[in-house]
């Protein structure tokens, strides 16, 4: 059974009535621009009506709108600034076709009045939804009706049906899958943690444009790692934390790193991974033994992330490092596929010196398609796995039942 909803985007009243076609026309942009890099194949979304917009899914009986908590979020900025004192609400039905299609044509002012009073629209069944930027509220039915959901870190994870762990006081945490292409397995997850309060996830797989800001790198590390002890528990798998480049080159820098290190627990040392970001085309010998010599005490694995597909392999000491991935640019079609092609084409470079390529921020069906031809081993992306609030077991997932969310079942 295909998932079927319309979304409502209630701005509030005074600037949508001074916006007219104008902020119709901005809101549908920022929409359907954040569906199209979040909503992916083979979910389908479309505007239905001005501020209306029809969401499926077909593989999941019911929608999780935990994801457009950061649609709301998204909006806010764009109309009002961060901390700007408009509000944008989101309201969700799901339910039959004719149900939801009736849904987008309810008069504004009589939504704001459900939302708030409760309620139910005549003739229009199906669960209501309110989604703002702090979190999810089940408005009707009323038996259905709860509390007020905090804005998650994700969506359920792909084959946990277990509770996410408890992370430490002021941490949220996220994971992506991992999933080698060779033989359609997940092979651990990536994480990715903020600061409670932290307006989103920064990420190292999904572009240059998504990693922190070179002044938050360390910052933004640390979290991950202070974040980690808690992931690792009821969990399988390797886990891969992000460790940026240029931190553990400068003496200091690398140093503050090391309290969150030590506390990681030692015999959990055969499943931890070193995602290092912000590689250069030609790291210096010197570099990588010093980010050698640093991490192999607290890592099995080491990966180097690299923007260039023109990454020199053969600079490296045989097996120096496990991987090296390269992290598609955030351009056309074209450019992509001409990068991916350019990097796995120096595939038996990286076989002579036992080092496995992989690829990142793999965004559509016809990507990771194109990755399995090439052979690229390991894929991320949200082609393969969304935001998930728990890491994802090892298992094997057919191409089909990507991107991994909702948890669906392992093949």
């Amino acid at each position: 059974m295909t998932a079927l909803a319309c979304l409502r985007i209630l701005i509030s009243e005074d600037r949508a009535s001074a916006g007219g076609e104008t902020l119709a026309a901005l809101v549908s942009k920022v929409t359907d621009a954040f569906l199209e890099s979040r909503w992916i194949w083979p979910r389908r979304h479309g505007q239905i009506a001005p501020y209306a917009v029809l969401l499926t899914d077909p593989k999941a009986t019911r929608l999780d709108p935990s994801e457009l908590c950061a649609l709301s979020e998204e909006l806010h900025v764009k109309l009002f600034g961060a901390d700007g004192p408009g509000s944008v609400c989101l309201a969700m039905i799901e339910g039959h076709q004719d149900d939801v299609t009736r849904f987008a044509a309810v008069e504004a002012e009589q939504l704001r009045e459900i939302i708030t009073n409760g309620g139910t629209i005549a003739g229009i069944p199906g669960r209501i939804s309110e989604i703002t930027r702090n979190g999810i509220r089940v408005v009707s039915p009323q038996h259905e009706a709860g509390p007020f959901v905090p804005a998650p870190s994700g969506t359920p994870a792909a084959g946990g049906r277990r509770s996410a762990p408890e992370e430490p006081a002021g941490t949220d945490a996220s994971f992506r899958a991992i999933w080698c292409g060779l033989n359609q397995t997940v092979i651990g997850s990536g994480l990715t943690a903020r600061r409670r309060g932290a307006r989103s996830f920064f990420s190292t797989i999904d572009g240059e444009a998504n990693q922190p800001p070179s002044g938050d790198a360390a910052e933004f590390d640390i979290g991950c790692i202070e974040a980690t002890p808690n992931a690792l528990v009821g969990s399988q798998g390797l886990l891969f934390l992000p460790i940026c480049f240029s931190s553990t080159i400068v003496r200091p820098v690398r140093e503050s790193y090391l309290d969150a290190l030590e506390a990681l627990p030692p015999e959990s040392r055969p499943r931890l991974a070193a995602s290092v970001y912000g590689v250069p085309r030609a790291p210096s010998f010197a570099a990588v033994r010093q980010l050698q010599a640093f991490l192999n005490p607290y890592f099995s694995f080491i990966d180097l992330q690299t923007a260039d597909p023109g990454f020199e392999v053969e600079s490296l000491a045989m097996g120096a490092v496990n991987s090296v991935t390269l992290t598609l640019p955030d351009t056309d079609d074209g450019s992509r596929m001409s990068a991916m092609s350019r990097f796995m084409g120096n595939r038996d470079a990286y076989k002579r010196r036992r080092i496995w390529p992989a690829v990142a921020n793999v965004r559509s069906h016809r990507e990771v398609t194109e990755c399995i031809k090439l052979r690229a081993p390991f894929l991320s992306g949200l082609a393969i796995s969304d935001h998930l609030i728990s890491p994802v077991n090892p298992a094997r997932y057919a191409t089909e039942r990507l991107p991994l969310a909702y948890a669906p079942l392992p093949l």
